[in-house]
Formats: structure tokens, C-alpha cells, sequence
């Protein structure tokens, strides 16, 4: 009777242990698919839900200061990067100003979209885009930067060809 009891005993226990793994097992596999899930996601920065791309944009073309950069950004946040946060720079200015220039004073054919663009925006030749502007509306401001020729490719060189401009445009000098 005795030896019975304790067979028992250890096949309740088996049972339980076996139970306890499985259940286990269940979780790990459901931390596993939420996890596969959450990276699974695009990412999104700023508190306007910027895509990586937006962000690029703004990055290279309006040479805005991105803080933390994307090297300190944590992996963990996955996607939401909600507290990246944009601020204009001196060069941001000087973008905005050769792109006013481009679309209002001297505008070609290879531009006509991003001037449509800023149209449909409000801009006009008395009403130009500003730089609170860009940083209000970041969205708004890549779609232009996108329409103008070679998707705005020209504002990330700045030394070569957009200092250039704007001190033509200026006459201010800038120091490099």
C-alpha cells in the first residue's frame, strides 16, 4: 500500500512538472511571437511619427539636429522612438533659403513639382516657407524637399553648392 502511495505520488509529480514545463514553454513562445511582433514593426521618431525615411530627409537635406542620434537611441524602445526630437541649425536656415530661392526667384522646370508642392502648402512668392515651418510641419517640409530635382539630393552639399547660393543670394559670408 505503501509503495503504491509513493508510485502515485511521483506520477502526480511528473504530471505537475510536466505541466509546469509546458506552461512554461507556452510563455517563452508568446514572449518569443510579441517579441518577433514588436521588431517586426517600422520604427517611428519624433512626436510626429516621422519614418526612418522622414527622417533622413530632414537629417541630410535640412541638416537638422537629431537628438539622441541614432547610436544612442535604445534597441530596447523598438518601434516607438517617439522621444527623438528635431531642432533647426544655422545650416537649416541656409537650406530654407536657397530652397525659397529656388521655388519663388529662380525657379526652373526640374523644380516645378516642389514649387506645385509648396503651393499647395500656402507658399507663395510673399508667403515663404520658414524654418519654424519645416520644424512644425516636418512632413510637409520632406514631401517639397522630395518633389524638388533629384529628390533634393543638391542641399547635402552644402559646401559645394549651397553656401555657394546663399552667399550669392545673401551676400553673407560664410565661414567654413
Amino acid at each position: 500500500m505503501k509503495r503504491r502511495y509513493i508510485i502515485k505520488t511521483i506520477k502526480i509529480l511528473l504530471l505537475i512538472i510536466i505541466l509546469l514545463a509546458g506552461v512554461k514553454g507556452i510563455l517563452v513562445y508568446c514572449d518569443y511571437k510579441a517579441e518577433e511582433e514588436r521588431m517586426a514593426q517600422k520604427p517611428y521618431f519624433t512626436k510626429y511619427k516621422l519614418t526612418a525615411t522622414e527622417m533622413g530627409v530632414l537629417d541630410a537635406e535640412y541638416h537638422v539636429k537629431v537628438t539622441p542620434t541614432i547610436e544612442n537611441m535604445d534597441k530596447e524602445d523598438w518601434p516607438d522612438y517617439s522621444y527623438v526630437t528635431i531642432e533647426a541649425t544655422e545650416d537649416t536656415k541656409i537650406v530654407v533659403t536657397v530652397m525659397n530661392y529656388w521655388l519663388f526667384d529662380d525657379l526652373s522646370e526640374v523644380d516645378k513639382d516642389a514649387w506645385e508642392k509648396a503651393t499647395e502648402y500656402g507658399f507663395t512668392t510673399s508667403n515663404r516657407i520658414t524654418v519654424d515651418w519645416v520644424m512644425e510641419h516636418p512632413r510637409e517640409a520632406v514631401e517639397i524637399m522630395d518633389s524638388m530635382a533629384s529628390y533634393g539630393e543638391i542641399f547635402q552639399e552644402l559646401r559645394e553648392w549651397i553656401y555657394p547660393i546663399y552667399e550669392r543670394i545673401t551676400g553673407e559670408k560664410i565661414e567654413t
